[in-house]
């Protein structure tokens, strides 16, 4: 004959394992989300985008040792060396901000506050994906850029030029940004463009450089 002491223990037993049953079903079905093959090739396509950003940081490094050897060069003619500076000149205008840019990419429109935090990973994430070229509600994005005005909005429309499929799926991929910042309160949609125009930007102040004419 069974106590009552032999049912609390069989109840609580049974509670436990109930637990430890469920507990084991939802783990189970996060793994098989995060296996399954789509995330997998998105993830593929990151890494890839990755490492093609680092070897693309050395040949930079590469060219820039080149663009000083020519400048160092005394035979090059007067006409070389200022085609040269002009090409630089309107390549590093385009990072810095100075001229607009046009391409293919996606736009982000969030309805909903987001804190500086949440801006500011927005923005790291398109960067680590590779993006150069982004704006925030019709700001351009650069380096002297001090994304943390842009908290507290009530909506964003965020652009970023690049692979519109690639930054598409990398952004929308289970455990990828959007859904880190994605509250109840929030509602984002992503769609890809193929004509995206990036607005120029403040251009950069030299404090102690100045310009001899």
């Amino acid at each position: 004959m069974f106590k009552r002491n032999d049912y609390i223990i069989i109840s609580i037993t049974c509670f436990f394992l109930g637990v430890f049953i469920i507990s084991q079903f939802y783990a189970n079905k996060q793994t098989r989300q995060l296996i399954q093959p789509e995330n997998n090739e998105v993830l593929t396509l990151e890494v890839a985008k990755y490492t093609k950003t680092n070897a693309d940081l050395r040949l930079e490094v590469q060219s820039l040792t080149r663009e000083l050897d020519t400048y160092k060069n005394k035979t090059l003619s007067g006409t070389e060396a200022f085609d040269k500076y002009k090409s630089d000149t309107e390549r590093y205008d385009l990072l810095n901000g100075v001229l607009e840019k046009i391409g293919q990419g996606i736009i982000i429109n969030i309805k909903g506050n987001l804190g500086s935090p949440q801006v500011i990973d927005l923005v790291n994430a398109l960067k680590n994906i590779g993006v150069e070229f982004c704006s925030i509600n019709g700001t351009r994005i650069t380096l002297n850029t001090d994304i943390s005005v842009f908290a507290g909005r009530d909506e964003y429309e965020i652009k970023a030029i690049g692979n519109s499929t690639l930054l598409k799926s990398a952004m929308e991929r289970k455990g990828g940004i959007i859904d880190l910042v994605a509250t109840k309160n929030l509602k984002i949609t992503l769609v890809e463009a193929d004509k995206l125009t990036i607005p120029p930007g403040q251009s950069p102040q030299f404090i102690y450089a100045k310009i001899i004419r």
